[in-house]
């Protein structure tokens, strides 16, 4: 960091090269094509501190870890809630039908002929599926509990087609409990949670109630892993006809409909209603409520993290406060040699804006990585603490998830810098209406 001399030297030789061979004044300098280029050399040199200046680049090194750490906590929280909100949406619209299209005061007896009439008036139809579904007590005979399901009656060929429930009892890394087949007459596939909670396994034999007095004894065929806890707990996949041994009616009761843009579902269900005169249902009306939840967590979250950012600014302010007092015969020198208040004013705002961008960065760097890796992290706290890890029975999938948005990253930023900005206004203002005379008495 130079002395008092060495930034009039700087200062000099700059308004030198400025006017061509002298100082030729206050206008001058402040008109010149360098001067700003002069003014954010001037900042970097006051950021790089005095070795006697140590407090003072303490200060500025809290600061912009404060700006960091804060960025960074924005960035995680803002990456989980949209996590959860981008995999909900995903499992939702896997596990889920678009569009559910159920006929207003009965069941449907000819499944074949209602889908044919809902593709006709909906061409953004891409596959159909029709289902039944019962409540029902599950038990295995002679062991476990009783435990009581929904148990949904598909035809699985179509289903494939509808939902990923083939793939759900697809083993893999994402899908460790899963195993089995699609159901055929007779058999069911269960929810591994459910199959769990009754200690059934494939091939077990279960004891089955539905809405008939008998009991129908089916056979485990599979163990689905949907990644959704409403899903893995509580459902029992079957045939069309086993179905109906369970609720006494052939037929279905809804068909289920995959169209190519989920994000599309309410205006394409409100069209088939108008067509058909059917109750259609998009998937994102069943769960409008938990969507509501999470803007508004969101938006919550993000207006209380914001003060982490606001007290960093107040650290900033009291830096460049710190700063203006120190460099007060420095400030002299440049206003002795021509440099305006205006210039004088910038050269602050920009230490403080450089303060929060550094931070800014930094704490968009570390908050990213932190989110991509928030799972693992989430477990690694957890076992060191002795909790238990992401509890899915809670919520409806298994994982802890995080989404790094653009849009966030973007609000979040700038909002960082607004703050950063407005913390410099008044030392800056100080700095510039420092009197030269007075700021040189000392000297």
């Amino acid at each position: 960091m130079p002395g008092p001399g060495d930034t009039r030297q700087d200062a000099a030789s700059t308004v030198k090269l400025d006017c061509r061979g002298g100082v030729a004044g206050r206008s001058a300098f402040l008109y010149s094509r360098d001067s700003m280029r002069f003014e954010i050399y001037i900042a970097l040199r006051y950021l790089r501190g005095k070795r006697k200046s140590r407090l003072l680049s303490l200060i500025t090194f809290i600061a912009v870890t404060g700006v960091a750490v804060g960025v960074t906590a924005l960035v995680v929280v803002m990456s989980v809630v949209s996590g959860f909100e981008q995999t909900f949406t995903q499992v939702i619209t896997g596990n889920r039908a678009h569009i559910s299209v159920e006929p207003v005061r009965a069941y449907i007896s000819e499944p074949e002929a209602f889908i044919a009439q809902l593709e006709s008036a909906a061409p953004e139809i891409l596959a159909s599926s029709p289902v039944s579904q019962a409540a029902a007590l599950l038990r295995r005979p002679g062991h476990g509990e009783e435990a009581g399901a929904f148990v949904l009656g598909i035809d699985p060929a179509r289903e494939q087609q509808v939902t990923c429930l083939g793939d759900n009892l697809i083993r893999s890394g994402k899908r460790p409990h899963a195993g089995g087949r699609m159901p055929r007459d007779n058999e069911i596939a269960l929810g591994y949670q459910l199959a769990k909670k009754i200690n059934a396994g494939i091939g077990d034999r279960l004891r089955v109630l539905g809405e008939q007095p008998e009991p129908v004894f089916l056979t485990v065929c599979g163990i689905s892993q949907a990644r959704m806890t409403e899903i893995d707990a509580h459902f029992g996949f079957v045939t069309l006809a086993t179905a109906a041994r369970l609720t006494g009616r052939s037929g279905a009761d809804a068909v289920q409909c995959k169209i190519a843009d989920p994000m599309a579902a309410a205006r394409i269900a409100e069209e088939i209603e108008q067509a058909t005169g059917v109750a259609a249902y998009p998937w994102s009306e069943t769960y409008s409520e938990y969507f509501a939840m999470l803007a508004q967590h969101k938006s919550t979250l993000f207006t209380i993290l914001v003060f982490i950012i606001l007290v960093a600014a107040f650290n900033i302010a009291s830096t460049l406060i710190m700063m203006v007092m120190e460099k007060r015969q420095d400030i002299g020198v440049l206003r002795t040699i021509g440099v305006s208040g205006p210039s004088v004013l910038f050269i602050f705002v920009m230490e403080g804006l450089l303060i929060g961008a550094v931070g800014t960065v930094a704490g968009v760097v570390a908050g990213s990585l932190i989110a991509i890796n928030i799972d693992p992290i989430a477990q690694g706290i957890a076992r060191m603490m002795g909790l238990g890890s992401f509890q899915s029975e809670y919520y409806y999938f298994d994982h802890l998830p995080a989404a790094v948005d653009v849009r966030d990253i973007a609000v979040i930023g700038l909002s960082a810098i607004a703050l950063t900005f407005v913390s410099t206004i008044y030392p800056a203002w100080s700095a510039s209406r420092l009197n030269p005379v007075d700021a040189l008495r000392r000297e």
